[in-house]
Order: structure tokens, then sequence, then C-alpha cells
């Protein structure tokens, strides 16, 4: 098998009214030892996106009419693209300069794997992680791998669930068996939800952990924008803030993740786990009402969830006719972390 090169990886990057984001984000991908093919699926953007694209004349753009999302902006990537290797990688990130180039080395050091997770760091404190991988409980509860631990510890590539699309690694023909990604689910989990339907299929995720992106967690979010964690971002701060890295919550955050999260239990959970997703939703109930707050959008995700749940359980019947795991196998994948 031959070496990939530069030519062979196209890095997609939906982008939605977050040009100074954006534009850090391209100045990384431009100073990578191995430079990718760049696209920008811009989701109607009405900033000045388009005054940062300019800046970078090698960088593709397909622009949509309106926001639809960033499933639909990936898919349309997706689409769009030609190269035998694809990565995702969110606008709020940083790359190392030799991302790129350990993704492709995965590709030639991994060919029994089909796509791979990144090192996500904390932007703002670079001794925590962001995530090594994704995960999926029991309970119902997707996480990401070593989220806020010292990222000394997360040194080993090793075989993981999923990756997230904030910074991952794909073979181009993973998506014509498996399919792109759910558009019901808008934003927040399709990854997670993709990386359990191509495990279903039998494809497998590798960490590779000298694929390095420093990522600020949720500063794309449109309910983010102006607040001190985003402006600080946009000034460029070192590595130690004053303020310790924290997880980011809105109404319009919580709502579409415990919607999609529901989605993601009728999809993928086997009854056996029923109690374990008993015990998680009360849990999460709890965090909600007396934590986090933002109870009245973690009802009504919940009841947006219990309204799809027919249209979800078709599409289980059909994933189910082709899942080549057993039961056993997808027990242990929950087991993944």
């Amino acid at each position: 098998m031959s070496r990939p090169e530069a030519s062979d990886l196209t890095v997609i990057i939906p982008t939605w009214n977050q040009a100074k984001l954006l534009d850090g984000c391209l100045t990384s991908l431009q100073e990578q030892t191995c430079v990718p093919g760049i696209l920008v699926v811009d989701n109607g953007s009405t900033d000045e996106t388009g005054e940062v694209l300019a800046r970078f004349p090698l960088v593709h753009c397909r622009r949509l009419p309106e926001n639809q999302g960033f499933a639909r902006a990936v898919n349309a990537g997706l689409r769009t693209v030609t190269t035998p290797y694809v990565a995702l990688l969110n606008n709020d990130t940083e790359a190392h300069p030799q991302w790129s180039q350990q993704g492709l080395l995965g590709f030639s050091n991994h060919p029994d794997y089909s796509f791979f997770a990144s090192r996500i760091v904390q932007y703002f404190d670079r001794r925590y992680l962001d995530s090594a991988g994704d995960c999926y409980l029991p309970s119902g509860l997707p996480c990401k791998r070593g989220s806020g631990q010292l990222q000394e510890g997360f040194d080993l590539s090793c075989e993981v669930l999923g990756a997230s699309a904030g910074a991952a690694f794909y073979r181009r023909a993973l998506f014509r068996e498996v399919g792109l990604l759910d558009e019901d689910f808008y934003m927040y989990l399709e990854d997670v939800e993709f990386s359990l339907r191509a495990r279903m299929l039998g494809h497998r995720c590798r960490y590779l952990p000298q694929a390095i992106v420093y990522h600020m967690e949720a500063a794309s979010d449109p309910a983010r924008a102006g607040t001190p964690g985003a402006r600080r971002w946009e000034a460029g701060y070192g590595n130690h803030p004053e303020e310790p890295p924290r997880i980011y919550y809105s109404a319009t955050r919580v709502f579409w993740i415990t919607r999609n999260r529901w989605n993601l239990m009728i999809l993928y959970q086997p009854g056996a786990n029923t109690l374990h997703l008993i015990l998680g939703w009360l849990k999460s109930a709890c965090f909600h009402l007396f934590k986090a707050g933002f109870f009245g959008a973690f009802l009504r995700g919940l009841w947006a969830g219990l309204c799809s749940t027919p249209q979800s359980r078709r599409k289980r019947q059909g994933w189910m006719q082709r899942c080549k795991l057993t039961i056993r196998e997808r027990r242990q994948l929950f087991r993944l972390c």
C-alpha cells in the first residue's frame, strides 16, 4: 500500500457567522507540515466570513443559502470531495502543525481501521484533554474519553468506540458503505450516531495521540457570542488563563443534546440496559434541575425525542438488518472507554 500524500486528504470545515474563529483555524492549516486540501462549507454566513476566505485563495468554499445545521453542512462537503481521505474539523480549533501528517500516517499504519480520533486538547489550558475519542455508556450518556483529565495519561494509540467530528479522519469509502451523517440530528451527537452505525457494520476506530488539535469548548455556539470565553479566543490569549476550563451550557445546546441523546438510545441501546438507562435519565434530570440549569430546555429536548421515537424505531429496524455484530459484541462497544 502506497503512503498517502497531502493531496489525498481534504479537510472539511463547516462554519456559520464565526469569521474570527475561522481565520485562526485556516491559519493553522496553512502552517501544516503536510498541507491538505481545504473545503469550507459556509452555512449562509452574514458576517465577515467572505472576507476571511478571500485571504486564503487556496481554500475552496461551498456556500449554502441558509444555516442548515452541522450535519447537512458536513454532508454537503462530503458530496463535493473526491479525495480518498477526509478529515472533519470544527472552526473553533487550532491544528498542531503535524496534525494532518499524523492523520495520513494513521491511514497507512493501521489499514484495518476506517476512521481515527484526534487528541483534542483544551485550548485555554493545554495541560488538559477535551477528548481522546468518544464513548457511549450503558446509561445512554455519550461522553468524551479523557475529558478534563491531564493529557499525559493518553499518550498511547488504542481502539476507541468513535471519533469526535470536531477533529477526525475518515476513509471516504466508509461514507459510501455506512451513509452520511444523520441530518435529523441537526447538530450535536451526529458524530456519535455515525460512529455507532459504522461500528455496527464492522468498522473500527483508532485514537491517534500524535494528531493534536486545540479546541475551545462550544466557541462556535451562536448563544456564546460575546461571552468572555469567546472574546478571549478571538483575542488569541495564551495557554493558562485565570479561569479554568469548564463545560459550556446554553438552552439551545441542552435541547439538542437531550433530544438527540434520546434518539441514540432508541437507535442503539439493547433492552438489557433498561435499568442503566432509567437511572441515567434521572441523574440527568437532577443535574439540570439543581446544578447546570436549563431544566426547561432539558424537558423540551426530552419531549422532542419522545415525538421522534417512531422515526428512530424505523431506522433501528433498518440497521439491525445490516448489523454484523453479535449482541455480546454490541454490549462490549459501550465499555470502550
